[in-house]
């Protein structure tokens, strides 16, 4: 026994009897058999069925293809036509329903047995990917981060609301255009080149750019299967502006400043040799011996400190060096796989 549970629209009271009977024996709950659209449409709000099997021709004016329409939107509710027709017109706009199944007149007990079977399959599988599409939606948009899922063609499958307005478009606009044909001329015609790269390395890539006053950092990591073959990007932007001010602050300020402190060290140094050299001058001349080494336990403690001046000096210079062949005196060095320039130009 399967219970699922079937509303069946048949405007001819023989066949709609005999379909409920075959559904009965096949285990099938039949909530209600009904001959027109606008009852069909009321009773699938009413008794929430899993499925309906809908005739094409009704009685009235509303026929079995508009109601199917009108229960697939409104309450998700998967569809099986029944029909006498099979002509080609009547196909191609039941076709436009995405129904789960057509059946033609006069059925057979085990091609309905089938179609009902494949349409629970359909119909279950349809929403795991919904549930799967609505969780990946969650998910992406729980992070601050402008996200996005690529397929191997480079379709958007996924993108979250961060990335949309990166992008200046919303994010039922992005689904299901690939990224050659979006119109956003600094973002996109990175992401192309670069995307270029991870299909010929199969690594992740990342740069830096910049759009208008921010500065983003851009990943993209390769999704394979078991075979290591590419099926999916995962791009992620992440907004690194402040990290650049910062950047900026610590190539002029911070380098000023050490300098000015190794200057600082050089002056105290000198400040403490000079009169240092002159007290061991003085005390060379003396003939007092106690004083002498009294006064020579002072000279190695003041000497002790000098020295820890010079080693200051020697650090400070080591971060100085460090500071200016990173920055180059405040050009910051990059590889091409690294650093974007302003409005995404690439420096050669």
């Amino acid at each position: 026994m399967t219970g699922e549970k079937i509303l069946v629209v048949e405007d001819s009271v023989i066949t709609s009897t005999l379909i409920k009977k075959t559904l009965l024996s096949m285990g099938y709950q039949v909530v209600a058999v009904v001959d027109n659209g606008p009852e069909s449409i009321e009773k699938a709000r009413i008794l929430r069925p899993d499925l309906v099997l809908m005739d094409i021709i009704l009685k009235g004016t509303m026929t079995g293809i508009e109601a199917a329409k009108k229960i697939r939107e409104t309450l998700g509710i998967p569809v099986v036509y029944l029909t006498a027709q099979s002509d080609d017109a009547t196909v191609n706009d039941a076709i436009m329903t995405e129904p789960f199944g057509y059946l033609i007149k006069p059925l057979e007990e085990r091609s309905l047995k089938t179609t009902i079977q494949m349409a629970f399959y359909k119909h279950a599988m349809d929403e795991k990917l919904r549930e799967r599409e609505n969780t990946i939606s969650v998910l992406l948009n729980g992070v601050p981060d402008a996200l996005a899922l690529l397929n191997r063609g480079h379709e958007i499958v996924a993108v979250n609301e961060s990335m949309a307005e990166k992008l200046g478009m919303k994010s039922g606009e992005l689904v299901g255009t690939t990224v050659e044909n979006l119109n956003h001329e600094g973002t996109v015609r990175i992401l192309k080149e670069f995307l270029r790269d991870l299909h010929g390395t199969g690594k992740p890539v990342w740069f830096e750019e910049k759009q208008k006053d921010r500065w983003f950092e851009t990943v993209m990591y390769p999704i394979t299967n078991s075979s290591g073959a590419i099926i999916r990007i995962a791009v992620q932007s992440h907004d690194i502006t402040d990290w650049k001010q910062l950047e900026s602050e610590l190539k002029t300020e911070g380098l000023s400043q050490i300098e000015s402190n190794m200057e600082e060290f050089q002056i105290l140094n000198d400040q403490i040799r000079n009169p240092l050299q002159a007290i061991r001058g003085y005390l060379a001349l003396s003939s007092d011996t106690g004083c002498k080494n009294k006064i020579e336990e002072q000279i190695m403690i003041i000497n002790n400190l000098v020295n820890r001046l010079d080693k200051g000096w020697v650090e400070s210079e080591k971060v100085r060096s460090f500071l200016i062949r990173h920055y180059r005196h405040g050009e910051q060095i990059m590889t091409k796989h690294r650093y974007v320039g302003v409005q995404g130009s690439v420096p050669e």
